[in-house]
């Protein structure tokens, strides 16, 4: 695929629509042109309510790649999985003459410059302005490493394609969730593992559509346990020269192990591994880590990025698992979920 370089950023994913048509009459968009006709013959009534539910995500451990001036090819490659604790996504948009933004998180407004970025990018695209009210209920807790932002993102997104536009591919759709986390630097591999969803190597960075993933899996079922609290803030260790140093040289090599070898074995090895070489991890993560191991339940590692760890267990491990970690987190600091197989989607 190539891509014309002299259409600016925000266009670039129309080609998209272009080259991969899907339909015997797709949409055509040009930025020279009656855009704004052809949009306007595509969306809905000027009110609508859409509802879209994406998972939890889990990294175990990464490379950044942000060099490249094009958002959507920024990104990491990796390896995680998603988790079926997540975040359910309303939004309902009235058009009006100026641009109004609430979102709320489990009932609470928030700022939220991601979710909201979104919102924006999108209108901006149909040349409307909305009142959007976003409601994210979720289970994820904010700023633990579970993926919130992401979710809540790419939630906006997949719900705002529905409602006005459901001739944009839902993969198009995603690229504005990942845009909008890459420029806020809330995260650089979340999207694109939410959407695909299951058990993840991010073998290629970027948005949905550009970077590439290959699946691996547990040998059984598995039951995971997650404990943590806000600690390592994202922004402050990507934009750390030191940490990314160490990352990125790590990162690199472990990537190449786990497409070797595309095993949960490996992918714990590969994260221990990173997590104690880039320096992220903290004593009591350490200390977790530790009496887990002794109890033989090795299937656990940190969680990237924050002061919390995730153990895969068989179900009738999980209540030994939980006694353990209480000795460290408070039990409303703990999450039981399983792995996710499917990405986010639409729910009505």
């Amino acid at each position: 695929m190539t891509i014309d370089r002299r259409v600016s950023e925000p266009f670039m994913y129309i080609h998209f629509i272009l080259i991969y048509p899907r339909k015997q009459n797709p949409i055509h968009i040009f930025m020279n042109g009656p855009v704004q006709d052809e949009l306007t013959e595509t969306l809905k009534p000027s009110v609508g309510t859409a509802t879209a539910f994406v998972p939890g995500h889990i990294t175990g451990f990464f490379k950044i790649h942000d060099a490249s001036s094009n958002l959507l090819e920024r990104g990491s490659t990796g390896a995680g999985f998603c988790i079926t604790a997540g975040t359910v996504t309303t939004i309902e948009l009235v058009e009006q003459d100026e641009h109004d933004v609430l979102v709320t998180y489990n009932g609470e407004r928030i700022k939220a410059e991601i979710t909201e970025m979104v919102v924006e990018r999108v209108s901006e695209l149909y040349g409307k302005r909305f009142s959007a009210k976003v409601e994210h209920d979720s289970e994820l807790p904010i700023g633990v490493g579970y993926g919130a932002s992401g979710a809540g993102a790419l939630g906006t997104a997949l719900a705002m394609n529905y409602i006005l536009d459901s001739e944009m591919t839902p993969q198009v759709a995603a690229q504005y969730a990942h845009y909008a986390e890459v420029a806020k630097q809330g995260g650089l591999g979340d999207v694109i593992a939410q959407f695909t969803g299951g058990m993840e190597i991010r073998t290629r960075p970027g948005a949905p559509g550009i970077g590439e993933i290959d699946p691996f899996r547990c040998e059984s079922p598995v039951s995971v346990v997650l404990a943590g609290s806000t600690g390592l803030e994202t922004k402050s260790v990507l934009s750390n020269e030191g940490y990314r140093r160490r990352i990125n040289e790590r990162g690199s090599q472990l990537v190449g192990g786990m497409r070797d070898r595309p095993t949960c074995e490996q992918f714990i090895k590969a994260s221990r591994d990173f997590a104690h070489f880039t320096g992220l991890m903290s004593d009591r993560i350490d200390a977790a880590l530790s009496e887990l191991d002794n109890a033989n339940l090795k299937n656990s590692s940190m969680v990237m990025l924050g002061d919390s760890l995730f153990c895969l267990c068989s179900q009738s491990d999980v209540d030994r698992a939980r006694n353990i970690l209480t000795d460290y987190w408070m039990p409303e600091e703990m999450l039981v979920t399983t792995i996710a197989n499917r990405g986010g989607g639409i729910l009505h």
